[in-house]
């Protein structure tokens, strides 16, 4: 029996050998059959199998193996060459994206996995990336939460497994989990710096975070990486217009500093939408930073030549730099390319006393058209202040059409048309008691003016409607008495009619009478501005903005008290200075006669200092990355190729950073002039942060004069990248 048993066997192995597997399986077979405790045939049948590819019938017979004996090592050897088999099997379903038979054979695997000794194969790095591929099959197939799952697993094993962070990272973003889909993506980029698809989809999780700087920061990257791939050109298109629509939704609510940033993130998307630039020109021009709003305006113009509204912007903004000829030249420019572009012909109008619109430009006066006013100017330059102040309030520059309207009732107090436009303005900022005021004193000089009614109509329904009192209450709320409010609107009306001391007046009486009256405060601070005395306009101010902290007009008071008050602080000491000038002068003649003979050494002349910052992240842990709860510093190198610089002020932009936290910087004493100075600032980030790129601008302040204010002299964008700490999923046991 034995003899026959052997012969079979060997006859199997040699069809093995020749490579006649289906040969080879019956014979093994045969000596199985006529002993079934004979392991070596029993393997050896697997072995035909294998090479068949019949992993299902290979799987039977090196488990009738390894129960005959648990250890015997080729049995062993098989069991985990089928583990790799199912694994190979899976991964070519896979790249044929049949999904549903990869998650199948990778199953299968894992469960043949479990079913080994959990010393012989748990450091095969084959049976970790099991799960990776499972979780890659499974969001084929959209089965997030089970691709989650395996991927999760496979980190428990190895958390530095780019491809399971990375799989895991896209699943959370297909289910709408972007807060934990960043993390893995950070911390597969951080193990893969080059992997683009980790980049684009980092872009996405940012973006449906509302995260959209961080999200700009990870799209440069990944063009940068790859400039042709098309699908994040199309996703940048969509983040340049999601900054493009916040800012325009900043610029209508007049969050113009923050508006700046949303349109200067767009256009770092696309240098040439003109549109951001115009826009951003606009948010520059509402902030009177003129320079920067003329620029933009330029590049509007230059990548766009008819946009009339860009030349009119220009034209403000060249006003605003008191470029008096560059404005009217630019103003014409527009209207070259619209005739009838009426900003722009008002502007030209208040600014250019020559131009004439071009329906009359060619018709000369008449004689009985000839003005018979004894004063001719008087109109004119009240019409001019009034035409101004409407160019102004076209483009949404209050300050600056108040003023002119201001002007021009000042002129001519009977002029109703600028009242009434005041009042339009203080409407468009919500300042109805202003609008009210000035629309009533439309209406006391002219009772039949149409505009002035329907101002005053338009005030009371932007009112908000108060309730009526509860007549069964007995509680008796204090109201301000009818002398009082008719004080009150006596100060308003001695205020416009510019009769200060009157107007001080009054609001006494009305806080004597009420001391909770906000707008006699507020009424009482704006007389003593007007009449200089500074001190108690502070006061007065301040008291309104006690009473209501989120009056936006007393705070705009309080800054135009302390802007005057320095100003007439400046001419009192240039006034005490004066009398010193002509000796300084003699002084300085004799040192430079002195200087001519060489009786006085001397160097060259005074140099300016010339700053410029350097920027780097020290941190403990060397990896180039600010980690959770980790403090590192700031390591700012500060170059001086000028003169010596002195009380240097450094600057952050944000000031205060959600999840880290710094010292404010110590001003620096001196810096010598061609010298470095080094500053560490530290920084710590909290436990709970969550990773992002982390942008800061560094500024250095520093007067440019004696009495100049605090300018930048130089400044840094820096960014340092945020690394959260990673969770560690529970490791699911084995079956």
């Amino acid at each position: 029996m034995n003899a026959i048993k052997e012969a079979h066997y060997n006859l199997g192995i040699a069809y093995l050998e020749a490579g006649e597997y289906s040969r080879a399986v019956p014979e093994f077979e045969a000596a199985i059959k006529l002993d079934p405790n004979f392991i070596g045939a029993h393997a050896a049948l697997c072995r035909a199998y294998l090479e068949q590819n019949e992993l299902e019938s290979a799987g039977t017979a090196v488990a009738a193996a390894l129960k005959l004996d648990a250890n015997y090592q080729p049995a062993l050897l098989l069991y985990g060459t089928i583990i790799e088999a199912y694994h190979d099997r899976g991964k070519a379903y896979l790249d044929d994206r049949q999904y549903t038979e990869a998650v199948a054979a990778f199953q299968k695997a894992i469960t043949l996995d479990a079913d080994l000794d959990d010393n012989s194969q748990d450091s095969h790095p084959e049976n970790i990336h099991l799960y990776v591929h499972l979780g890659a099959a499974y969001i084929g197939m959209k089965a997030y939460q089970q691709a989650v799952e395996a991927l999760q697993h496979a980190i428990a094993q190895d958390a530095d497994l780019v491809d399971a962070h990375y799989n895991l990272g896209y699943a959370y973003v297909e289910q709408g989990a972007s807060d934990q889909a960043i993390p893995h993506l950070e911390r597969a980029i951080a193990i893969a710096p080059h992997l683009k698809r980790a980049h684009y989809n980092l872009t996405r999780a940012y973006q449906a975070s509302g995260n959209l700087e961080a999200a700009t920061n990870a799209i440069i990257e990944t063009l940068r990486l790859d400039p042709n791939y098309q699908r994040v050109h199309e996703l940048a298109d969509t983040i340049k217009q999601e900054h493009y629509n916040r800012g325009i939704t900043y610029l209508n609510d007049e969050r113009y500093s923050e508006a700046t940033t949303a349109f200067q993130n767009a256009i770092t998307l696309d240098s040439d939408f003109a549109t951001a630039h115009y826009n951003l020109g606009l948010a520059y021009l509402k902030i009177e930073t003129y320079p920067r709003a003329a620029s933009s305006l330029e590049k509007t113009i230059a990548l766009d030549p008819n946009h009339k509204a860009a030349y009119h912007a220009l034209a403000l903004s060249y006003l605003g730099q008191q470029e008096l000829g560059k404005a009217r030249d630019t103003a014409r420019e527009a209207l070259k390319i619209d005739a009838n572009y009426q900003p722009a012909r008002s502007l030209l109008e208040a600014i250019d006393p020559s131009y004439k619109p071009p329906e009359i430009a060619d018709t000369p006066p008449s004689e009985t058209e000839q003005p018979t006013d004894p004063q001719p100017d008087t109109k004119s330059r009240q019409q001019m202040h009034h035409e101004l102040g409407v160019a102004y309030l076209d483009s949404k520059m209050h300050t600056e059409a108040i003023a002119e309207f201001q002007k021009a009732i000042d002129i001519d107090p009977d002029f109703v048309a600028a009242h009434v436009s005041l009042g339009t303005i203080y409407l468009e900022m919500q300042q109805l008691d202003e609008a009210e005021n000035a629309a009533k004193a439309a209406l006391r000089i002219d009772a039949d003016s149409q505009s002035a009614r329907q101002l005053l109509e338009d005030i009371e329904q932007a009112r908000p409607v108060r309730p009526e009192p509860e007549p069964a209450k007995q509680t008796v709320t204090p109201t301000v008495p009818s002398d009082a409010k008719q004080d009150l609107e006596r100060g308003q009306v001695f205020l416009n009619s510019r009769q200060y001391d009157q107007a001080a007046a009054a609001f006494k009486r009305v806080i004597k009478a009420d001391a909770n009256s906000m707008e006699a405060h507020y009424g009482l601070g704006q007389a003593y501005l007007e009449i200089g005395a500074f001190d108690d306009a502070k006061t007065a101010a301040e008291a309104a903005l006690r009473l209501n902290p989120n009056s936006h007009k007393a705070r705009e008071l309080i800054q135009v008290i302390a802007f005057a008050s320095n100003i007439e602080r400046n001419k009192k000491i240039r006034k005490k200075v004066l009398p010193y000038a002509v000796i300084l002068g003699i002084i300085v003649v004799a040192i430079f006669g002195a200087v001519r003979l060489n009786l006085i050494p001397w160097s060259t002349s005074s140099v300016p200092p010339n700053l410029s910052i350097a920027a780097s992240l020290e941190e403990p842990s060397g990896n180039g990355f600010l980690d959770a709860s980790e403090t590192g510093r700031i390591k700012l190198t500060i170059t001086n190729k000028g003169g010596t610089a002195r009380n240097i002020q450094i600057r952050f932009e944000p000031s205060s950073i959600a999840g880290l936290r710094f010292k404010k910087p110590e001003p620096i004493p001196k810096v010598s002039a061609n010298s470095d100075e080094t500053i560490r600032i530290p920084i710590t980030a909290d436990k709970n942060i969550q990773g992002r790129n982390q942008a800061l601008q560094i500024q250095l302040l520093g007067k440019t004069g004696s009495f100049g204010k605090m300018e930048p002299l130089a400044t840094k964008d820096f960014s340092f990248k945020i690394v959260p700490v990673l969770q560690k999923p529970t490791p699911q046991g084995r079956k």
